[in-house]
Order: C-alpha cells, then structure tokens, then sequence
C-alpha cells in the first residue's frame, strides 16, 4: 500500500565532502524521489573543508555562522522535516538542536561509521578495526590520528561525538535514523543510537531498464579513488595477472587519481576519471562484470553494487557482511577474500564467462527490482518521515 505523506516540505542538510562520492549522489537521487511524490524540497549543503585543524577545533560540535544559517534557511523554507546527510566535520550535529527548535522533525542518513568511528570507515591500516565502537570518547581515534592524519582534527571530532553523545543529542533530538543494512543497524545500536529510532532503508539507483540481451565486455569499476575502496589491490591484481584478465576500465576521480594513471599506462586498464550519470550508464550497458572492491563494510550496499545489479550485470565483490548475502546464492554477486589481490583476480577469472549467461543478468535484475528500486525506496523514505512526524 503507497504511503501518503505526512510531510510536505524537507530540508536536506548535508556537510559537502572533499571528494564527490556516494552520498552527495545519494541526496540528490531523494529530492528527485521526493519531489515525484508531490513534496517540496530545499536544500542547505555547507562546502567541504580539508580539517578543521586548531582553528577551528569548535566547530565540529558548535558551528555558530552555520546554525544561524540553517536557523535562517528552517525560518524561509518553514520544513515539516529536517534530513541531515552528514553534519560532519563543520556543520556539527548542533545542527538537529537548530532543526527541532525550529519545530521541525529531524532525521539522519548514517551513510558511513561516522557516529561510531572518526574515520567513518572502521579501518585502520588496511584492517578492520572497531576500538572506538561503543565508547563515549574515541580517544583511540586521536591517538592513532585516523581523521586526516591529524591529532588536532581528531580530537575536534572526538570532542563533537563525545559532547553531543553526553547532551543526549543523539537520543532526544534525532526522531529518526537511516542505516542502510543490518549490519549498519546494529552498529549504530552498540555504539548507543536508540534501537527503536534506528531503521534500515537500502539506497536506490534508477531503473535503466537494460537490454539483457546485451552480454558486454570488458570490467567496469567506478567510484572514490581512495584506498578504503579498495583501489590499490585491484590495480594490484591487474599488474600481476597481466592479459590474463579482461581489461578493466575506472571511472571515478580521488586522491589515489596518479596512481590509477600510472596504471593505465602500463596495464589492460582504461582510466577514465569521473563521469556524468548518462555517460556511467552507458558504460554499464557496455560492460560484463562490475568489480566492487571495498576494504571496509561500507554504509550500506555500495550504490556501485546497486547499479551492477540495476543494469543486469554480475560483480564481484569481498566477502563481507554488507555485500553479497542472498545475491550470491542468485549468481547475481561472486564474492573473494577482502584485500587479497590473487583472491580478487581469481574470482574475476571465473565470474567473467558465466556473467554472459542470461539467467545471471535475470536473477541481478531481480534483485534490484525486490529491495533497491525507486518505488519501493520512495514509499520507505516516506514511511521513515511519517514515523518521525509520529515523534513530535
């Protein structure tokens, strides 16, 4: 049954990454998704910044400028509900405070492992690492310096999730909290974000209604070019399989953008950098296998691995808890040991003939269809804001 909203106007905040990534796609994908179902959307997205540094080591739990301008933008726009993307590093999660004084009901999209790691990753020198899960300060975070290598910029955000955990702004001022899988859900749980506040909505991509009859070529990774998404082994795994692999095409742009380029010039791999959405699409059409070779849990689904299975294509991706599940009984999804280039090669080699077969873009096809379509997540989304509408 569809969901009639409650809500009439939303106010997407969000902090603005220094590297363009999923979540910023994320957001945009949710107003149009929104403004389908009637709704009246606005936005307030604060720029990047590299770190907050000594200067402004405040900021992350007390943002003064960007609470009078959220206060001004609640005052014009007059919301039903606040949907904070991310209010990290500068925005300040001050930022549901500003909202519910504003009488406006407030939820938050845990894109990532921020509220419970400072690196928002759970990783540390390339193995997983939880010692800041469930502890009020995240001193081992400013020990080992995970925000930006830097112990001043990890101590701002230390003290951000420690003052508001200890304000209770987490429990009083949130009505509702998006984690995208169960396993996002339960780590948000253990680290102390209300049980009964927390639900689990997938992201969606949209439908770009395939030709199956398209086998493809070739291997397709896209996305952020840094090392938690795995970019190194994967070029690793290209150098030392040589033309015994398909060749392989990046898009996607970030910090690690050189040593991709260094790649390409001397292996089967085809860079190029970040694509509009019609042209990534096409190249989705194009290919025969998406890889998705992530070291850490991700948020959620990866909307690398949602678009594979949007478009009818296999991937392959590691072996961890937020990644294949039932597509692997499918042959949707080909999983390998995380982190290990010989394991990511391997799994490539033997997806690669078998993601031609058309029952295998048939099974990718009906997982989207079932948990990561645009119909289903519109009336998700409006289910989640009719619950925090419920709160006030």
């Amino acid at each position: 049954m569809a969901v009639v909203s409650a809500a009439r106007r939303v106010l997407q905040v969000h902090n603005g990454q220094l590297t363009r990534g999923g979540s910023d796609t994320v957001i945009a994908h949710e107003a149009h998704l929104l403004r389908s179902a009637g709704l009246e959307v606005e936005q307030y997205i604060l720029p990047a910044t590299a770190s907050p540094g000594l200067a402004g080591a405040i900021k992350p739990t007390y943002n003064r400028a960007a609470m009078k301008a959220v206060a001004d933008r609640i005052a014009a726009v007059r919301p039903d509900v606040v949907h904070v993307h991310t209010p990290f590093p500068l925005l300040s999660p001050w930022v549901f405070r500003t909202a519910r004084s504003g009488g406006c009901a407030t939820v938050g999209t845990l894109h990532s492992y921020r509220y419970s790691c400072i690196a928002a990753t759970a990783i540390r020198d390339g193995a997983e690492c939880t010692d800041c899960f469930g502890r009020t300060v995240k001193w081992p975070g400013v020990v080992h310096r995970c925000y930006h290598d830097s112990a001043a910029a990890s101590g701002a955000l230390t003290l951000s999730l420690g003052v508001h955990k200890g304000l209770g702004t987490f429990r009083h001022h949130v009505d509702r909290f998006i984690a995208l899988s169960d396993f996002a859900r339960a780590a948000a749980i253990r680290d102390g974000l209300p049980a009964a506040k927390v639900v689990v909505k997938p992201n969606s991509v949209p439908d770009p209604q395939p030709d199956l009859g398209v086998v493809g070529d070739g291997v397709l990774f896209m996305g952020r070019l840094v090392p938690q998404k795995g970019v190194g082994h994967l070029l690793e795994a290209w150098r030392r399989a040589g033309d015994t692999l398909p060749p392989l095409v990046i898009a996607g742009d970030g910090p690690m953008r050189a040593e991709v380029e260094a790649a390409a010039a001397t292996v089967n791999i085809s860079f190029l950098g970040w694509l509009e959405e019609s042209d990534l699409e096409a190249h989705l059409a194009r290919c025969r296998l998406v890889v998705v070779p992530s070291l850490w849990q991700e948020g959620g689904q990866p909307l690398t691995m949602i678009r594979a299975l949007a478009a009818g294509r296999r991937s392959v991706v590691p072996d961890l808890a937020n990644f294949g599940g039932p597509h692997v009984d499918s042959g949707a999804v080909r999983t390998y040991a995380t982190g290990d280039a010989d394991s990511l090669a391997a799994a490539v080699r033997e997806a690669y003939d078998g993601a031609g077969d058309r029952s295998i873009r048939e099974a990718a096809r009906s997982a989207y269809a079932a948990a990561y379509s645009d119909p289903a997540n519109q009336q998700a989304l409006l289910r989640v804001y009719a619950d925090a509408l419920g709160q006030r």
